[in-house]
């Protein structure tokens, strides 16, 4: 079931030219400028930081963005990584190892209206997120974003884009990156509660949905993904990324030999068919393409496991090559057939 990596015929494609910036403006244009955002998911805490300052003292940005950071500004691409906190509040000045860091000695964090709350509510967490992008405008003066999204960033993320577009921004999105990001309604969510039946024997599955069952505003993203509620917010999606190109990359750590179809492989929290949008319609995704590894759902998985880091989605090389080159070739997708390297649907 593993798809072939497809980057260097992808990059065949690429325009030379193509770079993260517009070109130098005549004395009538006004001066883009372009950079990542990456959004991460459910349950972390990701302190915000700029191309130039990250958090001092150890991790740049946190558990689960600093690789991915690194990684894009070696490559000389500018990102941002956007403020995520538990709970309605600014991200913490510091944090330990089991707090989403270690990290510490930060830029100063923005206020709790542009920090996106990784246990509360999606929608809430889409507005505050599309806040943060028109701070980045006012600020920074960021004109344009290429958006890259792990886990349940991805919906935050989706959210926003409709919420700039809605509202006219002045920021245009050139591309969405998702990170074993859930299209389809999520394993873990599915039934609720019943980690048994949700996760069809996946031990470290099962241990996430009895630790998420006990936090009681993650009942309402719970509540989100299930089947009724998930496809009715999918279809206000129609129209969203009709000029956005997507890429979606899958983990496929975990297998089982006559699991279910719909659950397996899955990366620990997110499944093979919902990280890589296998069912969704090209009225809502239009252009798409996919790539498919054998990475947990994250370094916090993969702690669990007694795996290395570098086994998780977001904090492989593999997977910054994918990202950078999302974003490059950004433009030029319309040029490759839709659903490059994606499943059939069922």
């Amino acid at each position: 079931m593993r798809i072939h990596r497809l980057i260097p015929a992808l990059a065949a494609l690429t325009i030379s030219a193509l770079t993260l910036s517009a070109c130098a403006p005549t004395s009538n244009e006004p001066q883009s400028k372009r950079v990542a955002v990456m959004v991460s998911g459910v349950g972390s805490v990701s302190p915000f930081t700029t191309p130039t300052e990250g958090c001092a003292t150890g991790l740049s940005a946190g558990t689960t963005d600093s690789h991915i950071r690194e990684y894009l500004i070696a490559d000389g691409i500018d990102i941002y990584t956007a403020p995520v906190a538990l709970g309605p509040t600014e991200v913490p000045a510091s944090a330990t190892e089991a707090e989403g860091g270690p990290y510490g000695d930060c830029p100063t964090q923005p206020s709790a209206d542009l920090t996106i709350d990784s246990i509360g509510s999606v929608f809430t967490g889409g507005e505050h997120l599309a806040a943060f992008v028109n701070h980045l405008h006012d600020e920074f003066g960021v004109t344009e974003v290429d958006f890259i999204a792990h886990s349940l960033g991805g919906i935050f993320t989706r959210n926003a884009i409709k919420t700039l577009q809605d509202a006219n921004s002045p920021v245009t999105v050139r591309s969405l990156t998702t990170l074993g990001s859930p299209w389809e309604p999520v394993m873990l969510a599915n039934p609720p509660y019943d980690p048994p039946t949700a996760c069809d024997g996946n031990q470290v599955c099962e241990e996430i949905v009895t630790q998420l069952a006990a936090i009681e505003s993650v009942h309402q993203i719970v509540d989100f993904f299930q089947p009724e509620s998930f496809d009715t917010w999918t279809a206000k999606q129609k129209g969203v990324l009709d000029d956005i190109p997507v890429t979606l990359v899958a983990g496929t750590y975990f297998t089982k030999v006559d699991g279910r179809t719909d659950k397996w492989p899955n990366d620990g929290y997110v499944q093979y068919s919902a990280a890589t949008a296998r069912n969704v319609s090209d009225a809502v995704l239009p252009i798409r393409s996919c790539f498919v590894e054998p990475f947990t759902h994250s370094a916090y998985t993969s702690a669990m496991l007694g795996e290395a880091p570098e086994t998780g989605i977001t904090w492989n090389d593999q997977t910054g090559m994918i990202v950078a080159h999302a974003i490059r070739s950004a433009g030029t997708d319309q040029q490759l057939p839709n659903r490059l390297g994606c499943p059939t649907p069922l």
